[in-house]
């Protein structure tokens, strides 16, 4: 999914065309999908899932907020051809949305990032953190990375420390 949509928007991609790139037959792909959005929903959840695996190979010691911070805009930032497919079929706020919708385990998110007890955070908060971070990763990406992951970690730790009033 990921290389055609680098050639093609989302839009003009068919089932047919997916499974003939996979070389397997249509009901193959109806075994896993039932949509050419469901597999498009599997690339960006398995996106997601790659991020723990990322974070704990880059793993620091010890964790500081602005240390994993900085690991998120740098895993993001090694996602680029991601990023690219979605803008470029105009379907980058699928992102956000599928982290949002599809965040169950909240835990590690408030651990890693709200430095709270995950018992004590409600689930509204942290899909409002993840929701903010993700919209600076879309942000970052449209104004070509430029400024260093270090350098947004801090903005984003002061954002998820301070009282925004």
């Amino acid at each position: 999914m990921l290389d055609m949509m680098q050639m093609v928007p989302f839009d003009q991609i068919s089932i047919t065309d997916l499974c003939s790139r996979l070389r397997i037959p249509r009901k193959a792909f109806y075994r896993y999908f039932t949509d050419k959005e469901g597999a498009l929903y599997s690339l960006i959840d398995h996106t997601m899932m790659e991020y723990e695996q990322f974070a704990t190979a880059h793993h620091k010691e010890p964790r500081t907020l602005n240390g994993d911070l900085e690991k998120f805009f740098l895993f993001w930032r090694t996602r680029k051809p991601l990023l690219d497919a979605l803008s470029r079929s105009q379907i980058s706020h699928l992102l956000v949305h599928r982290a949002i919708c599809q965040t169950v385990d909240y835990t590690g998110i408030s651990s890693r990032f709200l430095a709270a007890d995950p018992e004590t955070v409600r689930p509204h908060i942290i899909r409002f953190a993840l929701e903010g971070l993700l919209g600076m990763v879309l942000r970052w990406y449209g104004d070509g990375f430029a400024e260093s992951p270090s350098d947004l970690a801090v903005l984003a730790a002061r954002l998820l420390t301070k009282p925004l009033f």
